[in-house]
């Protein structure tokens, strides 16, 4: 009798584990979000950029069906809004817009009551900044660009919190492979020629904690770069050289709340 007790709680908890593990772990679908945040863009000691962005995210994942199970991942974000402007004097309200794309690839592991999901890939960030006009102080303002292509490396946390909700927390460091800022300075109407130049120096984090239940997910997330001084570069007016161009230091940092349904 009491052996048939024990066995019968043995496949019980066998049952139980192999049904919890399927929602530990990476599943195939997409998911479709949606965020909002506070952004700054900082130069120190010359300039900044501080508004909120809305943002849209799509991602689809695939898990593969052989023995490896690798986890395939392409994600891509577009998130816009409004800045306002403070260093040669101040403007409010500059269109300022970014689109990221991602490929990923990844491994769950699964460690008793928990899932860890590292991964990589490549990424690819493009941002647009119109600072055309002129600001409080009668300086010309420009459009500006930026290019990051980075290596992404990064880790998923996934636990259940009971029988309907999990836990999923992400870290991700981000690795400037390349950059370059284009610098309109042609948009003053001065005669000065746009600049170029190139980054190679510079890194990202991403964080985040998700909600997750049924289909849906909410939680805050955290993204940040650092990039340091660009090259150099000539800056001609008028067709004669007349200054050296470089891309400051410069960090970003957006703070947000993000939801999203899978389908």
């Amino acid at each position: 009798m009491l052996t048939a007790v024990m066995s019968s709680i043995v496949g019980l908890v066998a049952v139980t584990a192999v049904c919890a593990e399927p929602a530990l772990k990476t599943q195939t679908g997409n998911d479709i979000g949606l965020s909002l945040s506070s952004y700054q863009y900082q130069e120190p000691d010359i300039m900044s950029l501080k508004g909120v962005k809305m943002g849209l995210d799509l991602h689809v994942i695939k898990v593969s069906e052989d023995r490896d199970n690798l986890i395939f991942r392409g994600e891509l974000r577009y998130a816009f809004g409004t800045v306002d402007y403070n260093g040669s004097g101040s403007v409010s309200g500059e269109p300022d817009w970014y689109i990221e794309a991602r490929v990923l690839v990844g491994k769950d592991w699964l460690k008793s009551d928990a899932v860890f999901s590292p991964y990589t890939g490549f990424g690819y960030r493009y941002l647009f900044n119109d600072g055309r006009g002129i600001t409080s102080t009668g300086a010309a303002g420009y459009r500006r660009e930026s290019n990051y292509f980075y290596l992404p490396i990064g880790i998923i946390h996934r636990r259940a919190i009971n029988d309907q909700a999990r836990l999923e927390s992400t870290l991700e460091y981000d690795y400037l492979l390349a950059g370059e800022q284009i610098t309109s300075f042609s948009d003053t109407g001065l005669g000065y020629s746009d600049l170029t130049n190139n980054q190679s120096n510079g890194y990202g984090l991403k964080l985040s904690v998700m909600y997750l239940k049924n289909n849906w997910a909410i939680g805050p997330y955290m993204h940040y770069w650092n990039i340091g001084q660009s090259d150099t570069a000539l800056v001609y007016q008028n067709g004669s050289p007349v200054l050296i161009g470089w891309e400051p230091e410069n960090n970003t940092v957006e703070f947000g709340v993000k939801a999203s349904q899978r389908f």
